[in-house]
């Protein structure tokens, strides 16, 4: 049972927020959050600050959004933060490799990216179906075993909110 305790990792995947589409000429990557974007981003940096869940790490997208995210979500406080480009565009994959890579000492990690690849490594890791990741959807993971032997169907799904159950 000890062992067990000491083997357990807390893993939070965060989908960036609403963005802006009001300049047409910027590209992807330059997207910055809409209004409602920046709204929904303080809201769940608030749900997932009253839980007092500690994060060792967080590994993000470099993109705009992201960043934006980030900065609402943790109210510009300081985070322990990677910006990883390969989160731009991921796949379920890539995201269970960026995971194979993590020290093990990091016990409480969130990633921060985009769909599709939130919603189907959230599947994937879970064995959950998840109808639909929104923009700003927060999943929360269980996982007792090393990073580097994360697989399908080897974390527990113990939360998963969206910003629109929080309004």
């Amino acid at each position: 049972y000890q062992k067990l305790l000491k083997n357990m990792k807390n893993l939070y995947l965060l989908r960036h927020a609403k963005s802006s589409w009001d300049d047409f000429a910027l590209k992807d990557f330059d997207r910055p959050l809409s209004t409602r974007g920046i709204q929904d981003a303080d809201l769940m940096g608030n749900f997932f600050k009253s839980k007092r869940k500690g994060l060792d790490l967080v590994v993000s997208s470099p993109s705009k959004r992201t960043k934006e995210t980030l900065d609402h979500f943790f109210n510009k406080t300081t985070q322990n933060i990677i910006f990883d480009e390969t989160i731009y565009h991921s796949s379920e994959q890539n995201i269970y490799s960026v995971l194979k890579h993590i020290e093990e000492d990091i016990k409480s990690l969130m990633i921060v990216g985009h769909n599709p690849s939130m919603h189907e490594f959230s599947e994937s890791f879970s064995g959950k179906f998840i109808e639909k990741f929104s923009t700003c959807g927060l999943a929360s993971f269980e996982f007792d075993d090393k990073w580097a032997n994360v697989c399908e169907d080897s974390g527990t799904l113990t939360e998963f909110k969206i910003p629109s159950e929080l309004r």
